[in-house]
């Protein structure tokens, strides 16, 4: 926070304070629940209201705050309990206020709440969580009436205590930051009860993220509070915290804003303005691009050749980690996936090795330097090929030989989630499966090998194996393995014992298995490929586990993420996957779609929904440059190189989406294309610029 910022904000502390003294309010005037940690126990949390509504706390730790108490929450299931109890309703007003002081800001998290039944919906019966890492405030209300869904503008700043209020009076729903109005919108109609607990730091079952951060008190009132009664109790609350926000580097680089809609113009999300980052804004940098000097691979050949195995492996230089080339040179890995060839190739190319030939120079042009998942193989054999990554999908094949499988989007599904990981034939099978993998094994292109793609994982996974029939061959070893586990863990009496922590490690036990094996047979039949991972993606139990990172470490050489719902790499989250792994990191899948080409639904696919294909281009370089910033991210792959056609009928790809970088007959969108050329021309040149800025 600047010194001038920090003394408007004291200022405005000051005539709160005196005008709050002046004004003296009311406070308990229709207070219904009053939480704070003041002389509580770790156990339990007093209800301070008439009401006597005490609360439950499940594996908190308090904190002596500036002159009061907070509970600190891990993220990981920790919460408070507050059962629900007769007299504390709510007819058509109320207000509810917290202090909180988040360390992380993962998407759907739950601040606080009366959840709705359907525990697999965001927006609670009332209460406030996280969306696009901006505070909403969510209300159900009686049959016919509107949902409210009022969002901040601004992101919640992190590890700064920030107090936030909402208010509804049956006509006017508003969000209050620390005492100032800063959204509302009209909201009629009563509010009802559905009979389920308040919970602080979680929802109700496994579909939402858990807090990580503290909470200091939290009052609900059966009223609504007016501007001036908002304002005086924030001044009043305020003493017990220590305001002062964490040193933050202002950005030194210009922004412009990008809007998006999620990922599907069907999402309710508003649209969001989003600060993008351009190269034409990096300040002190001078594009020198053409001047890079690379080998066939692509590596950076202006700088000193390290050890050359014939091979691609892995490098620490300097603090950053380095894909190292087959001749030695430093390499980042700029790629394309899914590059298949265009139906009418032959028509609009001549043939398809023409087709072929062509792709790979336009790729090249524009700096890509391999090929991601799914490239077709009539691309290895132009006369300069990519460098390219295979697939080898053992955990697929295996499940549609043990007939477990069923449709799902992006990946292949399994009976229940469950992968059969823990079948006794897995391992052989995987040994016989893995053979062909000699055929490449002396490749000096080939990058590296991923295994499967987007492996289903269900936070509750633990619980979907322990409900497999155990008289069914087929389910019987992944039942018999996850109650044998369980019967292992302290204090798990039954499944009404299973925590979120217990989950999390469930994940990463079943996937030890899994990269443990697959692991071992790429090393046996290609002893000289670096091992690529499986494409990891879900949000909740894959990135934010760190049972999982510490668990894929010793099995990885470079670990796939694809990596949607950011708008760019996000720098803390990279940390964090460092601190837990220390692995290099390929971003594996990501992209963003534009409404602007005619005929496309664009209601599938997860990345984002933007207006234009300019639009697209900004967000590509805003992505790219986070990226080449982030020390431990080796590489890119953008998803894909065509769009989805608007004829498809897939379960992922119906009525088209505008998901590539050409349009489905393998035309370019030159905006993209060109924004993409810019940026990637300038990869290394970017990477030596960022980190000795960072130094400074």
């Amino acid at each position: 926070m600047s010194t001038a910022h920090l003394g408007m904000r004291l200022l405005f502390y000051g005539w709160l304070v005196c005008h709050a003294a002046l004004a003296a309010p009311d406070f308990s005037n229709g207070l219904v629940g009053h939480w704070n940690f003041e002389g509580s126990d770790g156990k339990t949390v007093k209800d301070r209201s008439a009401s006597g509504n005490d609360g439950v706390i499940v594996a908190g730790a308090l904190h002596k705050e500036r002159a009061a108490t907070s509970l600190e929450l891990d993220g990981l299931g920790s919460h408070v309990l507050i059962p629900p109890r007769a007299g504390t309703g709510f007819s058509n007003a109320l207000t509810a206020t917290v202090w909180v002081r988040a360390s992380d800001l993962r998407n759907n998290t739950v601040l606080f709440g009366v959840p709705h039944t359907n525990d697999s919906w965001t927006t609670p019966m009332f209460g406030m969580y996280l969306s696009g890492k901006r505070v909403v405030y969510g209300m159900w209300g009686a049959r016919g009436a509107t949902k409210a869904l009022v969002e901040s503008p601004a992101e919640l700043p992190l590890e700064t205590w920030t107090w936030l209020a909402a208010t509804c009076d049956g006509t006017l729903a508003r969000l209050y930051v620390n005492g100032a109005p800063c959204a509302e919108l009209p909201r009629k109609g009563g509010l009802v009860s559905n009979g389920q607990p308040l919970i602080i730091g979680k929802g109700l079952g496994y579909h939402k993220p858990s807090l990580a951060g503290r909470v200091g008190e939290l009052r609900l009132y059966a009223r609504s509070l007016g501007p001036e009664e908002i304002r005086a109790l924030y001044a009043q609350t305020a003493a017990g915290y220590d305001l002062t926000a964490p040193a933050r580097q202002a950005s030194r680089d210009g922004t412009v804003l990008v809007e998006t809609h999620g990922s599907s113009p069907a999402s309710e999300a508003p649209w969001r303005k989003n600060p993008t980052r351009l190269l034409e804004q990096l300040t002190s940098y001078t594009p020198r691009g053409d001047s890079v000097k690379v080998d066939r691979f692509g590596g950076w050949m202006d700088r000193p050749q390290e050890k050359a195995t014939g091979f691609f492996r892995v490098q620490k230089i300097a603090g950053r980690q380095w894909l190292i080339d087959p001749e030695g040179y430093r390499y980042f890995n700029i790629g394309m996936n899914t590059v298949q060839e265009p139906t009418k190739a032959a028509k609009l190319f001549g043939s398809g090795e023409q087709w072929a030939e062509t792709v790979t120079g336009q790729l090249r042009d524009a700096g890509f330097n391999g090929l991601g998942n799914g490239g077709a193989s009539r691309l290895n054999k132009v006369a300069k090929p990519l460098v390219w990554v295979l697939r080898k999908n053992f955990m697929f094949a295996f499940a549609k030989d043990k007939g477990v499988t069923e449709p799902a989007s992006g990946t292949l599904g399994f009976l229940n989630k469950c992968m059969p990981v823990f079948h006794p034939d897995f391992e052989a099978f995987c040994d016989r499966f893995g053979q062909d993998l000699a055929e490449t094994a002396n490749d000096p292109t080939l990058l590296g090998i991923m295994t499967d793609n987007e492996i289903q994982c269900p936070v509750d996974l633990l619980d979907r194996y322990l409900a497999l029939d155990p008289a069914d061959p087929k389910f019987k070893p992944g039942h018999a393995a996850a109650a044998a586990w369980l019967a292992a863990r302290p204090g798990v009496r039954s499944g009404a014992d299973i925590t979120l922590r217990d989950r999390y490690e469930f994940i990463a036990f079943a996937f030890e298995r899994y990269y443990r094996i697959v692991a071992k047979t790429v090393r046996k039949y290609d002893p000289h490929h670096l091992y690529l991972g499986s494409r990891i993606n879900y949000h909740q139990g894959e990135l934010d586990n760190p049972y999982f990172w510490k668990m894929l470490a010793p099995y990885h050489d470079v670990v796939s993420v694809n990596y949607y719902n950011q708008w760019g790499p996000d720098a803390r989250q990279l940390a964090q996957w460092d601190a837990w792994a220390g692995r290099p990191i390929l971003l594996t899948e990501w992209y963003a779609k534009a409404m602007d080409v005619p005929g496309l639904a664009n209601l599938h696919g997860a990345g984002w929904l933007v207006h234009t294909q300019e639009d697209r281009a900004r967000y590509y370089q805003h992505f790219a440059l986070a990226a080449l910033e982030t020390r431990n991210i080796v590489g890119w792959h953008w998803f894909k190189y065509r769009d989805d056609p608007k004829e498809s009928v897939a379960l992922d790809a119906a009525g088209g989406a505008n998901k590539g970088m050409f349009d489905f007959d393998g035309r370019p969108y030159q905006p993209l294309l060109q924004r993409a050329r810019a940026v990637n021309r300038e990869a290394y040149p970017l990477i030596e610029f960022f980190d000795a800025r960072n130094r400074e």
